[in-house]
């Protein structure tokens, strides 16, 4: 009878964790694509299946444990990520204007936050609780809106990005102590200054192990493993344990992971790690922001005391927030537009508020107020910055002076920052940011250069040929910071937007849990391995011009590989590309190689000779096996392809079996086939035929063809012309119409019919 009894609690268990995570899935993916943070999606659908609404869910008894423990791991790998996501030496460069921001940030919300708590008649302990939960700011959500906007690198973004960074470490701090301090039994002197000095001083211990220690061990268990899951199971033990020692320390779980974040951010295999992190952190951290809006009593929010108290919080929330942005003293920024990037409360007031319930000092009126008040500024700020942001994007410096470019260029590296050697003309913003990013994989950007990029944002950009070779370098050497400058300082949205559209349909895919794989182009990375394998070496007069394929490797990656022709040229003539068509012959020679491999067996000497005179040189050849070897990822068609362009390499190399041989013969189908029309428009039509096409038809056969598509018909509309073969009961059928998905199996049907 007690095996049944758990058997049925189990059942019950899985079904709440079924309800809860598709749950919070579906709303993350609505909310999300219409431009609202995936948090605020998930706590409305905790509501929604919460006792508030349909009560489906209910965080009782045993089953609410064992959600809540979910929820709490999921705590822990959104403090890891915030952790990863830390740049601390990119905080210690953004220098005195972010932490004065953020000291002010902290203290005025805290202060009077604490003030309201005691006006509104709470007590101390809880009025404790209220300031401490106003004074997070949302790294995540502020960076996202700033990033969306292509304002990254602007001062502002700057310093609120890193002063976020610093309210966050002081919110953590003040949360462990009062934490401690309310669970403790009493608010003293001595209480409050040994707390702070527990928290540091395991601030600073997990800091040097972070800095000098984890980054190594993780080396060495790279080197050493055997399992390919090692290493992050590795991971995940150091922020469990990091989450213990705080404990252990009577410190907060949640600073242990914290610290392992920063520690595995350090790693050099942070890129990996993040991913499998990550994908384990997209299953628990929604249950964790779902349960808040479970634990949410939705009656006691609209209660009009409950909505006074949010109005009231809000109010503080805003003001100080706004007020911090004063402490960005002596930089040229737009104060206001500071002050609005710091509303956002987001997750860290989530998590504020969930520790303040569960530890009994916030009852569920206060809990329902601070929830309003996370809700509203993680909503409203979004659109603020947008506003703001779009419209000062035109603002620039009055006669500025300008400099003569240097022979080493408009930037250069001293030790790891990139300056700027003169003052440059804002005509010159592509030049300025393709140089600094070619040197960001090994250094990073000063803040005057910053400074002068993002006060030239509303720049128009005009660009040229020469700045396309220069994006090529830094694309073939594949490092993501560089792309990430580019993206970041909206060069590649003002100067080859189609690429910038690429990087941002990549960031919004819910598949993707990887946030550097959108800054890589996989294509070109595996062209470029390819010409480094010693398996691969074409010889060197078959290559020809490595841009052409650069080009069409990237035209791969940015648009997919089933882009047509238009796209294709609309992204070249972005790039200023001089020869379009080399590009777009080798990408259609590429298509055909990959068809031809897939069925080899119908590939007689015939067909392979078409295929030859359409690539018509050594040069087309090799970069099509090279591109199709490189989009053959499970290695299915490579030996087909290995025989393939044996084959045609072979007969490029003949001319007397294809190449003047086979033009002469070309030519003189086109002239015969011409004297038998006499449409102006069809004669046209022959001359620009290619090459492949003339050879395999007769002159008659081209003349009656160029007949039937002159003019060429509407959409919608279908030309069929029937004529005698010279082989008694024969025909000839000839259709003409504008290409269309499935045409050719609409035709095959027809004909069957």
């Amino acid at each position: 009878m007690l095996a049944a009894t758990e058997a049925v609690d189990l059942a019950r268990l899985f079904l709440d964790l079924l309800i809860v995570v598709v749950a919070a899935k579906v709303a993350a993916e609505a909310v999300e694509r219409i431009g609202i943070p995936a948090v605020l999606g998930e706590i409305v659908a905790g509501i929604v299946i919460g006792p508030s609404a349909l009560g489906v869910v209910e965080l009782t008894g045993e089953r609410g444990v064992s959600l809540g423990v979910m929820a709490e791991i999921g705590v822990l790998l959104l403090l890891v990520q915030v952790g990863m996501e830390m740049d601390l030496a990119e905080l210690g460069r953004v220098g005195r204007a972010s932490l004065v921001v953020a000291i002010i940030g902290v203290v005025v919300p805290f202060a009077t936050g604490m003030g309201a708590g005691l006006a509104l008649g709470e007590p101390g302990e809880t009025a404790l609780f209220l300031g401490a939960a106003l004074t997070a700011t949302s790294v995540g959500i502020t960076a996202r809106v700033f990033g969306d906007l292509r304002a990254l690198a602007t001062t502002e973004a700057r310093v609120v990005l890193g002063a976020a960074v610093a309210d966050d470490v002081l919110g953590l701090i003040i949360l462990t102590v009062i934490v401690k301090v309310v669970t403790g039994g009493g608010v003293t002197v001595g209480s409050v200054a040994s707390t702070i000095a527990a928290a540091v001083g395991f601030l600073v211990l997990a800091g040097v192990a972070a800095v000098f220690v984890v980054p190594r061990l993780l080396d060495v268990i790279h080197r050493t493993a055997r399992s390919g899951t090692t290493l992050a199971t590795a991971a995940l033990a150091l922020v469990v344990g990091l989450a213990l020692l705080a404990d252990v320390a009577q410190l907060a779980f949640i600073i242990g992971a914290f610290m392992a974040g920063l520690a595995l951010g350090r790693s050099a295999h942070q890129e990996r790690l993040a991913a499998d992190l990550h994908s384990v952190g997209g299953i628990f951290i929604p249950i964790f922001f779902v349960l808040i809006g479970v634990n949410a009593d939705l009656g006691a929010m609209l209660r009009p005391a409950v909505l006074f108290d949010a109005a009231v919080l809000l109010g503080i929330a805003v003001v100080g927030k706004l007020v911090s942005a004063y402490g960005a003293v002596g930089i040229h920024s737009d104060r206001l537009l500071i002050g609005i990037g710091m509303i956002p409360r987001g997750e860290v007031g989530l998590i504020f508020a969930s520790i303040g319930l569960a530890e009994g000092v916030l009852d569920d009126e206060l809990y329902g107020a601070l929830l309003v008040v996370v809700l509203l500024s993680t909503v409203v700020t979004p659109p603020l910055l947008r506003w703001r942001i779009s419209g000062t994007a035109a603002r620039g410096p009055d006669d500025e002076s300008v400099d003569a470019e240097p022979e080493r260029g408009w930037v250069v590296r001293v030790d790891d920052e990139i300056v700027l050697t003169a003052r440059p003309p804002a005509t010159d913003v592509a030049q300025v940011a393709l140089q600094a990013a070619a040197l960001a994989d090994h250094g990073h950007p000063s803040s005057s250069l910053l400074d002068w990029l993002s006060e030239r944002r509303g720049v128009e950009i005009a660009w040229t040929a020469d700045d396309t070779d220069a994006l090529l370098r830094i694309v073939r050497r594949g490092h993501p910071r560089s792309i990430r400058f580019l993206d970041a300082t909206g060069v590649l949205e003002r100067g080859v937007p189609t690429i910038a559209t690429a990087l941002a349909r990549r960031r919004g895919d819910p598949t993707e849990l990887d946030p550097v794989r959108v800054l890589r182009f996989p294509t070109v990375a595996r062209v470029e391995q390819l010409l480094a394998d010693s398996a691969v070496e074409p010889d060197a007069d078959r290559l020809g011009p490595l841009t052409t394929l650069t080009l069409a490797a990237l035209a791969t990656d940015v648009l997919g590989p089933d882009a047509g022709d238009g796209p294709v040229r609309a992204l070249l003539d972005e790039l200023a590309v001089e020869r379009p068509g080399d590009v777009v012959h080798l990408l259609g020679s590429t298509d055909l190689l990959q068809a031809a491999a897939a069925d080899l067996d119908g590939y007689g000497p015939v067909q392979v000779r078409h295929l030859a005179t359409h690539m018509a040189t050594a040069a087309t050849a090799s970069g099509a096996y090279l591109l199709a070897v490189a989009s053959d990822l499970d290695h299915r068609h490579r030996d087909g392809l290995d025989e393939l362009d044996r084959l045609v390499s072979d007969l490029l190399r003949h001319p007397d079996i294809l190449g003047s041989g086979a033009v002469d013969l070309a030519d003189d189908r086109r002239s015969r086939a011409a004297a038998l029309v006499d449409e102006p428009a069809a004669i046209e039509r022959l001359h620009g035929a290619p090459i492949d096409y003339l050879l395999a038809h007769e002159p008659d056969e081209l003349a009656r063809q160029a007949r039937l598509v002159e003019p060429l018909p509407p959409n919608g509309t279908v030309r069929v012309a029937v004529s005698p073969d010279r082989e008694p009961d024969h025909w000839l059928v000839d259709v003409a119409c504008r290409d269309r998905a499935g045409l050719l199996a609409r035709l095959s049907r027809s004909l069957t019919d």
